[in-house]
């Protein structure tokens, strides 16, 4: 018997759509601020208990975050929403910062991480810094290619975070062209053109059903999907002096 490799699932207009499985890749596309970050949140909470019916998660294992974008202090930051969503942090999730490191050392961790834990699930915001060139098809063909070695070597699926072009509506670069031909889910967040206190996340490909179109926002510094029922939370976390654990 095969065992069941659907990993996640978003509400559809038919049924639960599955857009991550075990040794796919997919990727989130959207113009910068657009709350592609704070949706990873949301999308890790949910994985690890935050119910909302947009939602289903089969997740039982390690997940991953690496943040190559943010310094530390906001990386930090984005741990206190995903523990606020769920009133406590999950020993099994680890978050790294690699903004510090070089490109070659970004590369070299995350690899190595991935084969010593063998996470469930992987994401990675900031897959373009994982390359020198933007627009290197050579570099671009071999980053790609290890996510899917990384991917199927040990059965994890690696969602990966990229920049939309400022003049259209397509990822940035040969990197964008070479992992979008390559991923199970494609997804677009993106600021809600004239009201920008949501984001929508929508289809751009997938293979099954498309997830239905739902909007996002932030309450008290942590995102939530919008409903006609707004939840409010008691309390937003402030940030500590306690270092970041990284």
């Amino acid at each position: 018997m095969v065992k069941d490799q659907r990993l996640f699932y978003m509400r559809s207009d038919y049924e639960m759509a599955e857009v991550f499985t075990q040794g796919n890749i997919s990727t989130l596309i959207g113009r910068a601020k657009g709350r592609k970050s704070f949706f990873i949140k949301l999308i890790i909470a949910a994985m690890k208990g935050l119910h909302d019916d947009q939602f289903r998660s089969s997740v039982s294992g390690r997940i991953a975050l690496f943040d190559t974008e943010q310094a530390q202090y906001h990386v930090w930051k984005g741990t206190k929403q995903i523990e606020q969503m769920l009133h406590n942090w999950p020993i099994d999730i680890d978050v790294f910062a690699l903004r510090p490191d070089s490109t070659g050392e970004r590369v070299n961790l995350i690899e190595s991480y991935i084969y010593q834990n063998e996470p469930q699930i992987v994401f990675i915001d900031g897959v373009r810094d994982l390359i020198t060139d933007i627009n290197d098809a050579t570099q671009a063909t071999e980053i790609v290619g290890k996510l899917m070695k990384w991917s199927h070597e040990i059965k994890c699926h690696i969602c990966c975070v990229l920049h939309q072009n400022k003049v259209d509506d397509n990822a940035r670069g040969h990197i964008g062209t070479e992992i979008i031909n390559k991923s199970e889910t494609v997804l677009s967040i993106n600021k809600v053109v004239g009201d920008s206190i949501y984001s929508e996340v929508k289809s751009v490909y997938t293979r099954g059903y498309e997830i239905k179109e739902f909007q996002l926002y932030i309450n008290n510094g942590v995102p939530m999907v919008k409903h006609d029922t707004v939840v409010n939370y008691e309390k937003q976390y402030e940030p500590s002096k306690e270092e970041a654990p990284f």
